[in-house]
């Protein structure tokens, strides 16, 4: 009865993409033993750098780029591409060894991997009526996190094997995660377009309000992304080892795994904007902890702190960036989001270890300043940002749940 709860209001769009997301995360460990796959071939540390950077950026230009190609293709269609070129790019890689074919084909890999996301969550986002949509994105969530924390695992007894069996076994996992957008609808009812709607308006960008804010919300991203990077420094700093710091890490995945969804059932009924600037204050004061020293007591209270901000955060955010989308501008503005996110993610780790140089102390205090500016500006900004796309869940068809599309295909926006 319990499960029943959670799983209900899921449609067959978002149980194929839930799937589809899980084997898309279990098979997308490839960028993380890239440096031995490179290492493996024969490429010292300056290529392998360069290497980085490039399929880094490629990362964030996969998730800019996922809104433009769906807004031309229709969701299902950029889906269908996203994971053929993942799948193409990592078996082409698996076979071609030298420098600048692997760079560019792990680049492919990675914009695949990264443009799958916001894809999959306009699926999710306009497949789901209001009152049940942070519970699947929370769903959604679920099958990421498992899925990305099984796929290391697979990925390190595959390399252990064989370095091209990595690259062999995210090419097939990318194939399942297509084969799954398939069965995907094509032709539901188109429902009647809300009053005053205009569908030229905006077409092929997002509007000023919604941009600051997922600009804003990307600094949670960026203070989060400290784990990869300065907390490791710190905890081994403190003289505990690194099976400490790895102890940290697991006990924030347990705690996502088994709080979000059940969270979902309380944060999904409050205003956007409450779990948002909440999630950025625990996120953010989750590392000005620190500041008080770095003990255990400390570490743990800080991991559960900024653990208890991305379960606050994570799902009302993929929500509020589909309510704040006209609609038909789901994909862009999911896509917009998840390239702020991304940037974040990409440069948090690196901002991190340069401050913690510069002074131990230094990256917990810029964090304490991150979250007493951000948190209010959230606060006043989130509610202008959401106005343009209060029509959705009047028009939407609670049936079919993919919002005001294209008759060609019922992910598609409308054109311009």
């Amino acid at each position: 009865m319990r499960l029943r709860s959670y799983t209900e209001g899921m449609t067959r769009p978002i149980a194929l993409v839930c799937l589809g997301i899980f084997v898309n995360r279990l098979g997308g460990f490839f960028v993380l033993f890239l440096t031995l796959v490179l290492a493996d071939r024969g490429y010292g540390t300056r290529q392998i750098t360069v290497a980085l950077i490039v399929v880094a950026t490629a990362g964030v230009l996969g998730a800019a780029a996922a809104g433009p190609v769906a807004a031309r293709l229709g969701v299902r269609t950029a889906l269908l591409l996203c994971g053929a070129t993942t799948a193409a790019g990592a078996f082409a890689c698996a076979a071609l060894r030298d420098f600048g074919p692997t760079v560019a084909l792990a680049a492919v890999v990675c914009a695949g991997v990264q443009a799958y996301s916001p894809l999959a969550q306009t699926v999710v986002g306009t497949s789901a009526t209001a009152e049940r949509r942070v519970a699947m994105f929370a769903v959604y969530r679920l099958c990421l996190n498992v899925g990305a924390s099984v796929g290391p695992v697979l990925g390190a007894l595959l390399l252990a094997w064989s370095p091209a069996a990595v690259l062999i076994g995210n090419g097939l996992a990318a194939t399942v995660a297509t084969l799954l957008v398939l069965p995907l609808p094509r032709t539901p009812a188109r429902p009647d377009p809300a009053p005053g709607d205009t569908p030229a308006a905006g077409r092929g960008r997002v509007g000023r309000d919604f941009a600051v804010a997922a600009v804003l919300l990307s600094v949670a991203s960026l203070v989060y992304a400290q784990q990869t990077g300065v907390l490791a420094l710190a905890v081994t700093g403190a003289g505990y080892s690194t099976g400490v710091y790895g102890g940290l890490l697991t006990l924030n995945a347990v705690v996502v795994i088994l709080v979000e969804v059940p969270l979902s059932r309380f944060t999904g009924r409050w205003q956007r904007r409450t779990p948002l600037v909440l999630g950025t204050v625990c996120v953010c004061a989750g590392y000005a902890v620190n500041l008080a020293g770095i003990s255990l007591p400390v570490l743990v209270l800080g991991v559960l702190t900024w653990t208890l901000g991305e379960v606050l955060m994570s799902p009302v955010a993929a929500a509020f960036a589909t309510e704040a989308a006209p609609p038909g501008q789901e994909p862009l503005h999911l896509s917009f989001l998840s390239m702020c996110q991304t940037v974040g993610y990409a440069v948090g780790p690196a901002a991190g270890v340069y401050l913690y140089g510069r002074s131990p102390t230094l990256p917990w205090l810029l964090c304490a300043v991150l979250m007493v500016l951000t948190a209010p500006a959230l606060y006043h900004l989130l509610p202008r940002a959401q106005r343009a796309g209060r029509a959705r869940d009047d028009c939407q068809d609670p049936c079919t749940g993919l919002g005001s599309v294209d008759a060609g295909d019922p992910l598609q926006g409308r054109r311009g």
